[in-house]
């Protein structure tokens, strides 16, 4: 189904060459619709997103430092800028479709409380502008400190989750894991 307003959809990956393709469905498909498109990413991944038509780019780092204070992301900071930049798109867009990586730039460098009131953030400016978010994670799902509350913070904050794609990984884990219980039990 399309995103609706106020979905916020987030995908787990550890490959930014699997990543990038749901983004790009994600952003074109709202592009082909007439939608406004935002990508507020790390400008080495803009072109990743191949995208036909006109989107709204941002440096995530140099955004993220406009929203910052004392460690902590300020919802009027937010507000003004993320905000303003939804509204003025509402105007002449019938819907937006937004993509993130400023929480993902948090969560990386370990700033798990500040990347979870970002998210939070999020979710009350599109109750005010109504639009969709995809945010993504570079995490390792399999990882047990990834998933030992990671995932929990993080899918709590989302309406949908795309899972990682890194399959054959996921079956080395299987594998190993079988291993491990196979060896114990003999």
């Amino acid at each position: 189904r399309d995103p609706q307003p106020g979905d916020h959809i987030v995908q787990v990956y550890q490959d930014l060459g699997c990543h990038a393709e749901p983004v790009t469905s994600y952003l074109q498909a709202g592009l082909d619709a007439g939608e406004a498109a935002i990508v507020i990413a790390r400008p080495e991944h803009w072109a990743r997103f191949a995208l036909k038509g006109e989107a709204v780019f941002l440096d995530a780092e140099e955004t993220l430092g406009k929203l910052m204070a004392n460690g902590m992301p300020k919802w009027d900071l937010f507000y003004e800028l993320v905000g303003g930049l939804i509204s003025a798109q509402r105007r002449t867009h019938k819907a937006v479709r937004a993509y993130g990586e400023m929480v993902d730039i948090l969560w990386q460098r370990g700033e798990r409380e500040a990347a979870t009131r970002l998210e939070e953030f999020w979710n009350d400016l599109a109750k005010v502008h109504g639009f969709s978010l995809f945010c993504a994670y570079y995490m390792d799902p399999l990882d047990s400190a990834s998933y030992g509350g990671g995932m929990q913070c993080v899918c709590k904050t989302h309406t949908h989750l795309i899972p990682a794609r890194d399959y054959a990984r996921l079956d080395n884990a299987v594998i190993e894991a079988s291993r491990k219980v196979l060896d114990r039990a003999l």
